[in-house]
Parts: structure tokens; sequence; C-alpha cells
């Protein structure tokens, strides 16, 4: 089934790489999709979804073109589109497989209109950091509250994967989180994840990715630039520096890890718990 869930994910890519080129938009392989560009040219045999990244230029043009381009059975979810805008998931906006599902219906997986329970391709966007240490650090760590502060809007939250200092924190961001609207809240976001464009810093992050991964900086110069890899027999774009990007996210990662952790990220694709998917 995981080659059902990498051909739905195929789809979702090869229609990106249609609008982008049609519009003159940058995109690049990110996370483990370019991983599996560089060491697999294709798929990770074992990975379950795509990842994304734009510049933030080339990510709002994206976002701005990509509910009239889209293809039929493919839509443009926003996090502000989820819920009403009342409920929070994530920072990240989605590229949804409308003829999918992951697992039966629940009333969690309804308060986010049932859009993470689909195969979805998620959409990052690099944003300027500065190069000052201390000041960078103080920015993480706002971004890291304003999304503790988001969490305040999930469906629930468990505790139980948090201990001590840490769990204390996630409980007053999320109540702190509860006294402003998610509108704001996205406001708030926006702002501080672009803070530093524009200020000829040297230095790019994920804004947009959750909490623990956006501390990794990569240059901007050969992130911007971008060349063309293999991925299952077609040609998409990767950054020219895409050893360097791989390595600060993961170090060796042309080695392949234990046999043990070669498993879907995101769970398994059980038909008898609900897992659907037309390709």
């Amino acid at each position: 089934m995981i080659k059902r869930v990498q051909q739905a994910n195929l789809k979702i890519l090869l229609e990106v790489d249609r609008i982008c080129k049609k519009h003159g938009i940058r995109y690049l392989l990110d996370s483990g999709t370019l991983i599996g560009a560089v060491r697999h040219r294709g798929f990770i045999p074992w990975d379950d979804d795509v990842d994304l990244a734009f510049p933030r230029e080339d990510y709002e043009k994206f976002l701005a073109v990509a509910k009239d381009e889209l293809a039929d059975g493919i839509e443009l979810y926003r996090p502000c589109d989820i819920g009403g805008g009342k409920a929070f998931f994530d920072f990240t906006p989605k590229l949804v497989y409308m003829n999918s599902r992951k697992h039966f219906e629940t009333e969690e997986s309804n308060y986010y209109d049932n859009i993470p329970n689909k195969i979805c391709v998620d959409l990052f966007v690099l944003d300027e950091i500065t190069e000052k240490s201390f000041a960078q650090r103080l920015h993480i760590l706002k971004m890291y509250i304003i999304y503790g502060m988001a969490m305040g809007h999930r469906y629930s939250l468990d505790y139980s994967k948090y201990k001590g200092i840490q769990k204390l924190q996630v409980m007053v961001l999320a109540i702190m989180g509860k006294m402003f609207s998610m509108k704001t809240i996205y406001k708030m976001e926006h702002k501080a994840a672009t803070r530093y464009n524009n200020s000829g810093s040297k230095l790019l992050y994920w804004s947009n990715y959750e909490p623990g991964y956006t501390h990794m900086t990569i240059p901007k110069s050969g992130s911007y630039n971008m060349t063309e890899m293999e991925f299952e027999g077609h040609m998409l774009s990767v950054p020219v520096n895409y050893d360097g990007v791989l390595k600060v996210v993961y170090g060796d990662y042309m080695t392949l890890p234990p046999e043990d952790k070669r498993v879907p990220k995101h769970g398994e694709c059980d038909e008898a718990a609900g897992f659907f998917v037309e390709v």
C-alpha cells in the first residue's frame, strides 16, 4: 500500500512542478524527499509523504496561483482554512489529495475538517534570519512561544509527551494562547517569521517547521539557486547546495537507518483501520 501512497504524492509533486514552471516559481525538494532524490533517485522506499520548500517570495506566489491552477482532486489548504480559522494543526499549508483517507474519521480528525487525515504534501518556507548568535536564539525562542500559544487551539494536548519544566511551559503557553484568536496568532507568526527578510543576512531558516527544527540554518548562497535531479523518472528542482542542506538537518544522510527505523513516519497503511486512496 505504501506504493499507492507514493503514487498519490507523486501526482501532487508533478502538479506543483508544472505550476511552478508555468509561473516561474522556485521550489525545492525538502527533507526526506530531498534525501530520496539524492540517495534513491526517487522515494525513500518506506517514505509516505513529500516535503517541499520555497523561498518566501516564491512561496507567496505559489499560494496566490495554486487554487486556480491545481488539477481536480488536489486542493490547497492554508492553516487559516482549517476549522473555520479557529483550529490549529500547524503553520504549514498542505496540498491535499482529496480522494484519500488514512483512517476512519474521528471527532478529532473532524475538528480539523479531516484534512490531516488525508494524504498531504507539506509546503515549507525559507526566510532570512539574523546572523547574530544571541539575537538568533531570541528569535527562535519567540517562534517557539508563538507555536506554543497556537497549541491552545488544538483539539486536545497530550501532556504526557512532555516532562518537567517543558510540560509546564506547554501548559502556560497553551493557556495564554486561548486568550487570543487564531487570526491574531497567525498574524504574529507571519510578522515574526519575516522579521529579518531583506536585512542582508546570509542565513536562511525554515520558519514554519515544527519546533525542534526552526533553529536549523543554512547559507543563502546556493540555497536559492536551483538545479534539477531525477526523482521517480522526472527531473525536479533541488538546491545547488543540497549536500550542505542535508548535512545540517541529518548529518550523514547517505547511510541507511537501522532496519527497525525503516517504517512510514505517518503510520501504517491499514485498510482495516479505514485507509483508502484512489490513484
